[in-house]
């Protein structure tokens, strides 16, 4: 089986787009949250989920923007020079699309080809596992059942946006598929990253796309100078 894993797509439906004109074969997607915010087209990428049926849980951005949804009196009134990602993301959504993003979970355990998986958008903030106790510590806190008792045991994180793949045994290992929109600071880098799974093999990956689309559509938007200068590092 194929499966693709993605995190961090931040409402760029143009390098979603590149990944899947690649990984078209790919017989599962799940997604690690952060679907909306930092983005032009959230809308765009939550019709993407639900037409691909990813199996996504929901990030911490995603919870931010549909809290400013549900309070648009905490943006309505501000001036363009106070307007951050998440109130312009939320000005774009419909009620179908927050109640898409309210709905998500904050966990999924599942097997695949005879291994244990337990999908969530982090750990705790930015700290990662270190250590098999810690490891198992956490895998138990996040399944059941028939996953729980997986003699191989695989837990995937978004969040970090540093794509990776963390052994701690022989058959105990995280991976973080990094984020299919934008690196940090300290990663020039401007592919799209992800991770595919064929057979129990992981294969971390990237793909080049066009930006300049979203460049134009964050150049067309209101929003403050810092984060209008954070989308033109992103974008640009």
């Amino acid at each position: 089986m194929k499966a693709l894993l993605i995190s961090d797509v931040h409402a760029n439906i143009y390098a979603l787009e590149a990944i899947w004109n690649v990984e078209s074969d790919s017989e599962v997607v799940y997604c690690a949250g952060d679907l909306v915010d930092y983005g032009p087209f959230p809308s765009e990428v939550i019709g993407w989920m639900r037409e691909h049926r990813a199996i996504c849980v929901q990030g911490n951005h995603d919870k931010d923007v549909v809290d400013a949804y549900r309070k648009p009196e905490s943006f309505g009134s501000l001036p363009a020079n106070q307007m951050q990602w998440k109130h312009c993301n939320a000005s774009q959504l419909g009620e179908d699309d927050v109640l898409f993003l309210e709905a998500l979970p904050g966990s999924v355990a599942f097997e695949m080809d005879r291994i244990g998986y337990s999908l969530q958008h982090m750990y705790s903030g930015y700290d990662t596992i270190a250590s098999l106790p810690q490891f198992t510590q956490f895998w138990r806190r996040q399944t059941e059942g028939n996953v729980r008792d997986a003699s191989c045991r695989r837990l995937i994180f978004g969040h970090t946006h540093r794509r990776c793949v963390h052994l701690l045994s022989d058959r105990d290992l995280w991976m973080n598929s990094g984020s299919v929109s934008y690196r940090r600071t300290d990663d020039p880098s401007k592919e799209a990253h992800y991770i595919t799974i064929t057979d129990g093999r992981i294969e971390l990956k990237n793909v080049d796309y066009d930006r300049s689309p979203l460049l134009r559509a964050v150049k067309a938007l209101s929003l403050s100078e810092p984060e209008m200068a954070v989308a033109f590092r992103f974008f640009g």
